[in-house]
């Protein structure tokens, strides 16, 4: 089969969502298919490219200006008429017979493509872009959002910086707009995919401000595929972990508790940091380690120097790096806020066998089992993950079991094969009905 997933970014940019969306495409082109990566190049030209499992072309788009509405337009609107363009072309030229679509920005142009060569297109939602503006339900300070209406939105337009004061008097409308224009397209995509069942109940059951468009979407329309997890082939040596710890600086009887994910409030880390403060009354011999960028990275370089050398912060660093600082961590630790579609990090940790404290948020808890294969915690408590981190440090046989039991989850339910089988299952039902 040709199939074309077209993604906002694409390894090595990108986060979690962009990891994903390449294991996807490497697993099933190891199946036999013919795939095709279609992404925006901004500000640059077009360009084409082989990888040993596919092809990639990243063609040239506008770079958008740094001018409040029209930086929107150009990144939104504009970005769906020309990638809908350059989609319809693609299909014609490499006999396109189905189109996956990964992110917000490409599922409104992969659908009118789709509509418009006749052939089926998949949306694949990772967050809640459909029915949040900010993806996350989580206001720029951390607050969770009950509910997307008007007054919400002002707020969260506001404290974000989204618009100028300028601005904000038209914002609502134009929001309402754009909301209402990705509900409406995402209505008429063949079949959406949800990394959860969390992320399901969520584009089913929360109302948005404008239910009018997305109240079309059904129960049968969407089905959950989780994504995949490899197992990393690489794995350090016991002389290599030690050697990084010397290069780090590292004490080899330090207990080393990891956080690997954005600096944002809504991922939880500056809980962890009161947590840490908690722990260090008890425990000299910890140390946390920090991995990641976002806004808060210049609060936690002005905070570290208090803490000495038990917070160690290393910035964003390729994923091959991040997969051999989980080898050398003892304990990994996800303290979110929002309610996570997935969580990755949980993901990478169990594969590595390191035991995960994680809080019951989103669809974590779809991946953990409490006390079986991680330690699920309330969400904004640092005492919770005091108390469990101190469990885990003076418990080796339950760190041991903990991260044995998540290795086997991860094999058992995220790999390759039972996944790809799954996603080739609504490939073959949605194109059998074309025929």
């Amino acid at each position: 089969m040709n199939i074309c997933i077209a993604t906002d970014l694409f390894p090595p940019e990108g986060g979690g969502s962009e990891l994903s969306a390449y294991f996807l495409a490497k697993g099933l082109a190891k199946r036999g298919h013919n795939l095709l990566v279609v992404m925006p190049h901004f500000g640059q030209k077009t360009v084409y490219k082989e990888h040993k499992w596919f092809k990639i072309i990243r063609f040239r788009y506008l770079r958008a200006p740094n001018v409040d509405f029209l930086r929107n337009v150009v990144q939104n609107e504009l970005l769906y008429i020309y990638m809908a363009q350059m989609l319809k072309k693609i299909v014609k030229t490499y006999e396109i017979e189905l189109i996956h679509a990964q992110n917000m920005l490409t599922v409104p142009p992969s659908v009118i493509a789709a509509k418009k060569t006749n052939i089926p297109v998949i949306a694949h939602i990772r967050d809640y872009w459909p029915i949040c503006f900010r993806r996350s339900f989580i206001r720029p300070n951390g607050s969770v959002c009950d509910s997307c209406n008007s007054k919400n939105l002002i707020n969260c337009i506001r404290l974000e910086g989204q618009f100028s004061s300028f601005f904000m008097p038209a914002s609502i409308p134009y929001i309402s707009a754009n909301m209402g224009l990705k509900q409406l397209l995402l209505n008429r995509a063949d079949h959406v995919i949800a990394i959860s069942d969390a992320v399901r109940t969520m584009l089913l059951a929360r109302r948005s401000i404008v239910m009018k468009h997305f109240s079309r979407l059904t129960p049968q329309k969407i089905s959950v595929v989780p994504n995949i997890m490899p197992i990393p082939s690489k794995r350090l040596t016991e002389s290599e972990l030690l050697g990084m710890r010397r290069y780090y600086k590292l004490d080899e009887k330090d207990m080393l508790v990891l956080y690997v994910g954005q600096l944002t409030y809504d991922k939880g880390v500056h809980i962890l940091i009161k947590a840490l403060e908690l722990l260090l009354l008890k425990n000299t011999s910890l140390k946390l380690i920090i991995l990641g960028k976002g806004p808060l990275a210049s609060h936690l370089e002005k905070i570290k120097g208090r803490f000495g050398d038990q917070l160690r912060y290393f910035g964003f660093l390729p994923y091959n790096k991040v997969l051999q600082f989980y080898q050398m961590a003892d304990i990994v630790v996800v303290p979110s806020i929002w309610p996570e579609a997935l969580g990755r990090v949980n993901l990478e940790a169990m594969a590595l066998r390191k035991p995960v404290i994680a809080t019951k948020v989103g669809g974590i808890p779809e991946i953990i089992t409490h006390e079986k294969d991680g330690i699920l915690i309330e969400p904004g408590d640092p005492k919770e993950i005091e108390h469990a981190l101190y469990r885990l440090i003076n418990d080796p046989d339950l760190r041991s079991r903990i991260g044995l039991e998540g290795r086997k989850t991860v094999e058992k339910r995220y790999n390759e094969g039972i996944v790809c089988d799954q996603i080739l299952s609504i490939y073959k039902k949605l194109t059998r009905f074309r025929q």
